[in-house]
């Protein structure tokens, strides 16, 4: 009975984020040379390990977000659902016309649970295809969707979006992006959720 209540939710999550998750992978076998990125003022940010955490939890925090909106206001799912797809197809054309790169700190021990994260993290994970930050454009999507949410407890819907801001913070303090990454997903976010409905309404 669950199952069937929450068949297209499910569906909906396995689709989205598994194919994020298999076109970013997939694409580091197939691009080769990369454009390195970065600024004086992405050197002046500091590495703070610690918000490796906030960082990891972004799969489950978008999940239960889309889940809250599911279950709450379809409407509303609907529309995020359709701008979170439009952003990742636009993340997609960028990874393969301007793939990039950035430097980032060398991680190859660990003496506790943030450092083993990292470890674990930055051992997956390449520091590749980075413009635009996926972390942060559906951290904005999720944001958006959140905010004047009535359907939701107020409480919850301010932790969660505050969880949200640490988490696109915490893609420059682990040195994962650099803020050409976050400026960039902001603005698609914003293309994907405000203007891109407006088109397609006058449109009609």
């Amino acid at each position: 009975m669950y199952m069937k209540k929450y068949k297209n939710y499910i569906i909906d999550m396995c689709v989205i984020m598994g194919c994020n998750a298999f076109v970013y992978f997939i694409s580091q076998f197939i691009i080769k040379d990369y454009h390195l990125i970065g600024s004086i003022l992405d050197e002046k940010i500091p590495f703070v390990i610690e918000f490796i955490l906030i960082y990891s939890i972004w799969y489950p925090l978008v999940i239960f977000t889309f889940f809250l909106l599911f279950k709450h206001n379809k409407e509303k799912y609907q529309k995020t659902k359709k701008a979170v797809l439009v952003s990742l197809v636009m993340a997609y054309i960028c990874f393969f016309a301007y793939p990039t790169t950035i430097i980032r700190p060398e991680v190859n021990s660990f003496n506790d649970l943030f450092s083993l994260i990292a470890y674990i993290s930055f051992k997956a994970d390449n520091p590749v295809n980075c413009f635009p930050s996926c972390h942060c454009l559906l951290s904005f999507d999720m944001i958006y969707a959140l905010y004047k949410e009535k359907s939701i407890n107020k409480y919850l819907r301010i932790t969660l979006i505050i969880l949200f801001i640490l988490i696109i913070a915490s893609t420059l303090l682990v040195k994962q992006h650099v803020i050409a990454d976050v400026i960039s997903a902001f603005i698609f976010s914003v293309f994907a959720t405000f203007i891109l409905p407006k088109i397609n309404l006058k449109k009609r």
